[in-house]
Formats: C-alpha cells, sequence, structure tokens
C-alpha cells in the first residue's frame, strides 16, 4: 500500500478545502477579515504546533476537541458573514478548513496509525471519527456555498478564480445543492462510512497472522541475519508473522514450498472473518451515498473527477494494458514452470505461493544474478543517506536533521528540507516496524503547504529493517519502495502555490499523484546512482557487473506481475460499479485471478479481507497502472537527456512537482514532455518485456 494515505488527503482537501491565499488582499476584504480576530490568531496558533506526539491519550483529545470546537465557531460565522461576498471569503474558509485537515486527518491518522500506546492510537482513531461530523459541516453548508457562489469570478485572479471553480464543483458533488432532508442523509452516510473505516483499518493494523517453525532447520536458505533474528520462543518454536519484513525473504529464498504455502495461506486470511462485515457496509453505504447524490454507483461517483472521467474509461485502459502484457506473462509462466519442472518432475502448474521463489531461482541460473549478494549492498542507514543525498543533487535541495522535532518513538528521525536556502517542508521518517504500527509503507502528509501558518509538514510510515549491514540488510526492491514514497514526500515539500495551499499536491487527480514517484523508481536501476551508497561491509562500492546483471533480469516478471495488478484493480472496479447485493467478494476475485493469472492458487482463501485499498482507493486501485503509463512516458525525457541530466532534472522539479495542482495533470505534463502524454510508451515496454525473455 504505497499511496492511499495521500489519495484520502486529497481527498479530504478535494472535497472539503477551499484555498490559502497568502498575497495581500484589499482594505475591504482586511476590514471583513478583522470581523473575528480571535478565532483566526487561535487558528494560528493551533497551527503553529504540531500534536503528533500526545503525551497521553487525554492530552490529544483535548487538542482535537479544541480544535472541533474552533471549526465549528469560524463555520458559524463565515455562515452569518452580510457583507458583499470576496475572495476573503476563500481565505477564511481555508483557514478553518487548514484546522480541520491538518488536526483530524493528518495529526489523528498519525497517532492512530503509529503511536506504540494503544490508548493514544484510539484517541486518533476518536477524533478522526469526530472530525468526519465536521467536514461534513463544511461540504454541506448551504450558507457557505451560497456565498461562494455570489462571489464575482470577474475579479479574481487566475489562481482564485481556478481555486472557486474547484470548490464550487466539489461542493456539488458534496451533495450542498440537494434538499435539506437529502443533505441531512448524506451527512448520516458520511458519518457511518468514516465509522466503518476506522474498524477496517483498526483490524487491518492490528491483526498479525503468524505460523510456528519447530527449528531453524525449516529456515535452510533464508540469509544469516534472518535466521539470527528469529531465535526460538519461550516454547521451543521460532514464530513466522504477517508483516512484510518476515513474509519478504521466506517466499524469496525458501526453498521449502510447504512453508511458503502455509505462510501465504495464513498472510491471504489475515483479517477474516473480522473485516469480511465492515468490507461489506463499506460498499453498501458508498453504493446509498452515490444513488443519493444522482450517481449510478460509488465507482461512477469516484472516477468522475479523476483523469479517466468514467469506470468504463479506466476499464477500457486496463484491457490495453492486458492485451499489451499478456505474451510476457505467458512467456514468463512457461519458464517458471520449466524451473519448477526441474524440482519437481511430477509438477503440472506453478502455485501463486511459489512465484517468488521460482523467479529468484531463474534469476541465479539464467541471469547470473543473486539477490542475497545484492543485499549485501544495501544496509537501511546508507541507504536513507543516498537517497538524501540523491534527492539534494538531482533537485538542488537541502536535507538537515530538524532539532527539537516531536516524535513519537525512538527509532523515528526528523528532517527538514531547505531550496535556495529557505525552509520548504519538515518531514519525519518512521522506517521500522514494531507491534500495533501500520504494515505497509505509504506517506502521510500532516500540513499542506505553503500555507500563512508555514512549510509542510509530512511523514514517511514504512516497514524497513533498521541500521548497518548487521541488522539493516534490505532487499532491492525495498529500497526502491523507499525512494518511490519518499517520491511523494518531495512532491509535497516543493509543490504548491504563493497563494493557495489548495493548489498543493494533494489536490491532483489520484490517477496521477502515484507517477512522480513511480518514474524516480527508475533510478535504483542506475549504477551512477547506486555507486553514490551502495557499499558492502568492507565499504566495498557495488560492483558495475552486478547493477548489469541486475538490470538484465529486470524485465523478467514485468507481464506475470502486471496481469497480477490487474486482476487487483479489476477486483476494485467490479466490487464498486454494481449494487452491493451483486457483489460476492470471492467470486468476483476468483473470476478475475482466473481470467488474468496463471498461478494455481490457494482455495478458500479471503485475500479481500486484508486489501486495504479496498478502502482507501475504493474503485480506483487502477490508478495505479493509469499512472505507470504516465511515468513511463516522462521517463522518456531523462532517457533522452540522461539520469543525471541537471537541466532535465530542474525543468522536471518546476514544471511538474512545483506546480503542484495549478493545473490539470495532463498539462503539466505537456508542459513537460511538449506534447500531449500517451499510454504507447508502457504499452510498448509490456511488448518489449515479452521479446526480451
Amino acid at each position: 500500500m504505497k499511496l492511499h494515505r495521500i489519495a484520502s488527503a486529497a481527498s479530504a482537501l478535494a472535497l472539503f478545502t477551499a484555498s490559502a491565499c497568502t498575497t495581500p488582499v484589499t482594505a475591504t476584504d482586511r476590514a471583513t477579515l478583522v470581523a473575528a480576530p480571535s478565532l483566526e490568531s487561535r487558528a494560528s496558533a493551533m497551527l503553529a504546533e504540531l500534536g503528533v506526539a500526545p503525551a497521553s491519550a487525554e492530552v490529544f483529545a483535548t487538542r482535537c476537541d479544541s480544535a472541533i470546537s474552533l471549526v465549528n465557531d469560524m463555520i458559524g460565522t463565515l455562515e452569518t458573514r452580510t457583507s458583499p461576498a470576496s475572495a476573503a471569503d476563500l481565505v477564511y474558509l481555508d483557514t478553518l478548513t487548514a484546522v480541520g485537515v491538518s488536526i483530524g486527518s493528518g495529526e489523528a491518522s498519525i497517532v492512530s496509525e503509529t503511536n506504540p500506546d494503544p490508548a493514544i492510537r484510539k484517541s486518533g482513531e476518536e477524533c478522526i471519527r469526530k472530525f468526519s461530523d465536521v467536514f461534513s459541516n463544511i461540504s454541506l453548508s448551504r450558507p457557505i456555498y451560497d456565498r461562494l457562489v455570489s462571489i464575482d469570478p470577474a475579479g479574481l485572479s487566475e489562481s482564485e478564480a481556478t481555486v472557486l471553480k474547484r470548490n464550487l464543483r466539489d461542493y456539488r458533488r458534496s451533495g450542498v445543492d440537494k434538499d435539506e432532508a437529502t443533505r441531512n442523509k448524506v451527512r448520516a452516510l458520511n458519518t457511518e462510512l468514516s465509522e466503518i473505516s476506522l474498524e477496517f483499518n483498526r483490524n487491518l493494523r492490528e491483526i498479525q497472522g503468524s505460523i510456528k517453525l519447530e527449528s531453524a532447520a525449516e529456515l535452510e536458505g533464508l540469509p544469516q541475519d534472518y535466521i539470527d533474528a528469529h531465535p526460538p520462543g519461550e516454547d521451543g518454536k521460532i514464530t513466522i508473522t504477517t508483516d512484510t519484513p518476515d513474509m519478504g525473504p521466506i517466499f524469496s529464498y525458501s526453498p521449502n514450498e510447504s512453508l511458503r504455502k502455509r505462510l501465504m495461506e495464513v498472510s491471504a486470511n489475515r483479517a477474516w472473518p473480522e473485516n469480511e462485515a465492515p468490507l461489506r457496509r463499506l460498499l453498501e453505504k458508498r453504493y446509498e451515498l452515490a444513488q443519493t447524490l444522482g450517481y449510478p454507483n460509488w465507482a461512477a461517483y469516484i472516477t468522475e473527477d479523476k483523469m479517466t472521467g468514467s469506470p468504463e474509461a479506466a476499464a477500457a485502459f486496463l484491457s490495453k494494458v492486458e492485451a499489451a502484457g499478456r505474451e510476457a506473462a505467458r512467456i514468463e509462466y512457461s519458464r517458471l514452470l520449466e524451473k519448477q519442472k526441474q524440482m519437481n518432475p511430477a509438477a503440472t502448474s506453478v502455485g501463486e505461493w511459489s512465484s517468488r521463489y521460482l523467479s529468484e531461482q531463474i534469476r541465479v541460473s539464467d541471469y547470473a544474478l543473486n539477490a542475497q549478494e545484492v543485499r549485501q549492498y544495501f544496509a537501511y542507514n546508507n541507504v536513507r543517506s543516498g537517497i538524501f543525498s540523491m534527492m539534494e543533487d538531482l533537485f538542488e535541495i537541502e536535507i538537515r536533521d530538524w532539532a527539537d522535532a516531536p516524535i513519537w518513538h525512538e527509532s523515528v528521525t526528523a528532517h527538514e528540507m531547505y531550496k535556495d536556502g529557505a525552509l520548504v517542508g519538515r518531514f519525519f521518517l518512521d522506517m521500522h516496524p514494531r507491534e500495533g504500527k501500520f504494515q505497509h509503507a505509504a506517506a502521510f502528509p500532516i500540513r499542506v503547504g505553503p500555507t500563512r501558518e508555514g512549510v509542510p509538514v509530512a511523514s514517511l510510515i514504512c516497514n524497513f529493517p533498521a541500521g548497518d549491514h548487521t541488522t539493516g540488510l534490505m532487499e532491492h526492491r525495498e529500497v526502491e519502495t523507499f525512494l518511490h514514497e519518499f517520491g511523494h514526500l518531495i512532491h509535497m515539500m516543493v509543490s504548491g502555490n504563493p497563494e493557495f495551499a489548495s493548489l498543493h499536491m494533494g489536490g491532483l487527480e489520484w490517477d496521477f499523484i502515484e507517477a512522480p514517484s513511480q518514474m524516480l523508481e527508475n533510478w535504483v536501476w542506475d549504477y551512477d546512482t547506486l555507486a553514490t551508497f551502495a557499499t558492502n561491509a568492507k565499504g566495498e562500492t557495488i560492483p558495475r557487473e552486478l547493477v548489469g546483471k541486475m538490470n538484465a533480469a529486470r524485465k523478467f516478471g514485468t507481464g506475470v506481475n502486471t496481469l497480477r495488478q490487474l486482476v487487483l484493480a479489476g477486483v476494485s472496479l467490479n466490487y464498486y460499479n454494481r449494487p452491493p447485493a451483486e457483489v460476492d467478494f470471492g467470486a468476483i476475485w476468483e473470476e478475475r485471478a482466473a481470467a488474468l493469472s496463471p498461478f494455481e492458487r490457494l482455495a478458500d482463501t479471503h485475500s479481500y479481507a486484508s486489501f486495504g485499498h479496498l478502502d482507501g482507493y475504493s474503485a480506483i486501485y487502477y490508478t495505479y497502472q493509469w499512472s505507470l503509463a504516465i511515468s513511463t512516458d516522462l521517463f522518456t525525457e531523462f532517457q533522452k537527456n540522461g539520469l543525471r541530466d541537471k537541466e532535465t532534472a530542474l525543468r522536471y522539479r518546476d514544471l511538474v512537482l512545483s506546480k503542484g495542482s495549478n493545473k490539470p495533470a495532463a498539462e503539466l505534463v505537456r508542459d513537460f514532455l511538449g506534447r500531449d502524454w500517451s499510454p504507447q510508451a508502457y504499452e510498448q515496454k509490456l511488448i518489449d518485456a515479452a521479446k526480451s525473455q
């Protein structure tokens, strides 16, 4: 799960926020703002502090309640204004919404997903639940909407007009122009959906599957540092959990097919049956909300303001990707089956639990590439320093330590980002697993900006090994994930508009939001980049020959992995593009898998219960593939000019990243490429993957 938190925050901004005007206002506007100086002063003070590391549940609950009281007071003030509507109303609306999004979404998400104290995590959840009602009150306020409608667009700047247009669109999509009874129904549905989402994600965070091994002999083939990190417990047995750092090495390196199968079965059933009912209710309430707002289903509603515009367009795109990727998948599967038969001549199929292990074996036999040899060059501490340096060099920014930052666990680090000597953002890295913490990898916005109140603040929440070459060796794919997530973070730090915080990257279309990070993944396959930080315990730089082998093997698996993503995208769409009564979770999953996946599948499993994107992304998991097509097209400029070409990198920073959502995503890409984007480069990449086998 790489982006759903960014996407969720972006959705909150699109639905509930207005602008953050930082340019001087007119005398008339300034006089209007003076009407409630105490409220704005309180808002500024609250936004100047960060409540991400509260001393107790009570402390955070008090902060949350204070923010709610303040926002409600500001809503009442704006709703009862009698002066002529103007851009000053956008300023005021932004301020009150900034408090809600920052505390009720940003801080509360960090608290609920990462704090080591269960009671404090619960207080974060409760804050999210309470603010759901506040956000509904903002988005369904007819007096605020009527005031915005009465603003004369002729007197607005280009940015002001863009923000006003988007706000009016999102207000209408929220149902503000419906009658009072309908608005009340929408408000009640939003409250219910918030409760269900909290339950669904709490289960994902807190339910951990595990298996027991009788002895270390069952860890044959695993790296020694992995074996050392899994000693027997008091019962004399070794516990392997469904946490990513535990599972990944088993699927990659264990020759024990029975072990891999057992672990995958436990993983595929994690959060089941606990999440069966919440997921059903999510579908039901979202369908009811969509129908209430005049849409045939949730998929039609949620895709309307995306680049695709409709579920039909998304499905058509996925069909083209499938056509381009099927041949590569067919060839790759035949190679996997051949490798399986070398180990077991009686084999007639490849189980999904064996695909990664067999892929590693093919990389060893066919490409002379040993992943365990590769990982010795990627100690976490070095990787972090290397990614920092790469970002600094590529985009001309500087990263410094953030002194006295409010961290919530001793393993969390905090940093500041500077551009041209000026502070542009602050961020936390919470990168290592622990009990009760968010279990995947994502970027969490805390403050969007730049705003009048300060710079953006965000956090990466991941689950990587910690330390040096003794304890912190990472798989290369984890290094790729680190860089991907850091791509989101730098996008947050450098994007925006000197006038409006709502034109920050969070306002971009969801089916573009992954593209910048997906494009950055290419740099961890570049020798010149890796040579700056990839060293083994002896300090020896990763050999150029080894990186060459990594790249030679890179395309293997492209086809089957793409079809796997299409299974998930199809499930996401098909759960939400019809009445919930017609949704059989298992049957739809199996139908998509049978149509696309060549692998033998486990019976009686319930992977949908732990597929977190079914909440955060709902119907639009397809956006990963759509964004990947855009990122492939964007990367053609770097392929042409060189990955280390500073002019291209800065042009990309300034024309795409720094612009945030000042323009629609398609226009940002056009500015950089000099033409409209096309999926042709991505489709050709899939076709080339087949030819390279």
